[in-house]
């Protein structure tokens, strides 16, 4: 995700420049104030310093209303100052959230609501951009085409929301068997993709036993009478020689080499 995580740190940024310039602009403002009001004493203190006194003296008649129209002016000063201190920093607390909040809104829109991975739309925003980065950097990248054996057979039998169920616990069982910085991506009905970061073949090879096991062990606690989990997974390099449509397309044959033998094996 470091392409939405830089995203978000530009939008954000962005924002935090302009609350930032108000910011400068008060600060600007106090520093005038303070300037005028040491010019003004300078002015002052002039005579005695050119004249060589020792000492200075200053003798003043001020009424009680000039003074209280000074201390009501500096805390007018002090108040306005401190306003706006305050809704600058609300300012900036706010555009933390609102831009926090359009990026995970933005986040949602690539999720699919019902196994909570990556839909198809991550293809073009997230997976372009790895290939883009494993091609710039020559570090390795593995595709896992995941399909559900007999999937049909469970919404036949058991009904949809058994059906729902079992797309769920796939989802959720894929992301448990891939790092962090890995991908599931639904791709629609009961067929998934996988994209391991910086792996290689040996590697995905690894993740894929690990699915396997964990089909297995699922199978063990079925909720479903009857019915033995099982995936066809056909795993594909990325090859820079060729387009993302052409290795997708590859992995999505090998897939289909592995259900044929499923096919065969279960006699369906």
């Amino acid at each position: 995700m470091d392409q939405e995580s830089k995203s978000f740190s530009q939008q954000l940024r962005q924002r935090m420049s302009v609350v930032e310039k108000r910011d400068w602009e008060l600060w600007t403002l106090a520093l005038m104030i303070m300037a005028a009001l040491a010019f003004g004493l300078f002015i002052v203190l002039i005579p005695s310093v050119f004249l060589g006194q020792d000492t200075i003296q200053v003798q003043a008649t001020l009424s009680p209303q000039l003074i209280l129209g000074l201390l009501v002016l500096v805390i007018m000063l002090l108040a306005y100052l401190t306003h706006k201190q305050l809704q600058i920093r609300a300012m900036r607390f706010q555009s933390i959230q609102e831009v926090w909040n359009s990026q995970m809104s933005h986040v949602q829109l690539l999720i699919d609501p019902l196994t909570k991975a990556l839909n198809r739309a991550a293809l073009e925003e997230i997976l372009s951009k790895e290939i883009m980065r494993a091609q710039r950097n020559q570090t390795t990248l593995v595709f896992l085409y995941v399909d559900i054996n007999d999937f049909k057979q469970v919404n036949t039998r058991y009904g949809h929301l058994s059906g729902d169920l079992v797309l769920t616990e796939v989802g959720g069982l894929l992301k448990q068997c891939v790092r962090g910085s890995d991908y599931v991506i639904r791709m629609g009905g009961d067929e998934f993709l996988v994209a391991l970061v910086d792996t290689d073949e040996a590697g995905a090879d690894v993740v894929k036993h690990r699915i396997n096991q964990s089909t297995a062990q699922w199978s063990q606690t079925s909720p479903l009478p009857g019915f033995t989990l099982s995936l066809s997974v056909g795993l594909q390099m990325f090859d820079g020689s060729k387009s993302f449509d052409e290795v997708l397309a590859a992995a999505d044959s090998r897939m289909y080499e592995e259900k044929k033998k499923h096919s065969a094996v279960s006699g369906t």
